[in-house]
């Protein structure tokens, strides 16, 4: 019974590892033309290109956690049921060094899982650095309105259309002073 409660303790770390809040913005500059707009937004991109990007360690803390879970599952499942077996040493020894490869090395035996929760880290460093190219350049960022969110998902990502459209509501003067966001360390 212990080792389900513990489980299911770590698969609410997983999920809160993994959930993230959903961000409906974007970045506007006032009157700025469609072709500076599609330009900025390329050149910004490209300042993300050769970051270096690395785990956090909330996240290797939580990894950690789930890969300790997954061994304990496992060896509970080899010999659980024998006298003096004792589960918890075991996955201790195998889980004894915690360098940041050592849990990659554990964690990515679960794939998919794995990727998600990095995935995470990588992009809010990858937005981070796009961000601050953004705001060099005078945009500020903008929270959509329920209806443009709706709108936006509407329009196949990259197609012209969804750039004309956020263009038509990232440069609408209106538009950026009444929904702009304030943003710290910019």
């Amino acid at each position: 019974m212990r080792p389900l409660i513990v489980l299911g303790a770590l698969c609410a770390i997983a999920a809160s590892a993994g959930a993230k809040e959903q961000h409906g913005f974007s970045w506007g500059k006032a009157g700025v033309p469609l072709n500076e707009y599609v330009q900025d937004g390329a050149e910004c991109a490209e300042t993300s290109r050769y970051v270096t990007t690395y785990i956090k360690p909330k996240t290797l803390r939580n990894l950690d956690t789930l890969s300790s879970a997954q061994l304990l599952d496992t060896v509970m499942q080899i010999g659980g049921a024998s006298p003096g077996f004792n589960a918890m040493g075991i996955v201790g020894a195998i889980t004894e060094l915690r360098s940041a490869d050592d849990i990659a090395r554990r964690t990515n035996t679960f794939g998919a899982k794995y990727v998600s929760i990095i995935s995470f880290d990588v992009r809010d460093q990858l937005q981070a650095v796009i961000d601050k190219c953004l705001v060099e350049r005078g945009y500020s960022r903008i929270w959509l309105s329920e209806l443009q969110a709706s709108n936006l998902r509407k329009l196949k990502r990259h197609s012209p259309e969804r750039t004309a459209y956020l263009h038509s509501i990232d440069s609408d003067a209106t538009v950026v002073a009444k929904q702009q966001v304030e943003t710290t360390g910019g």
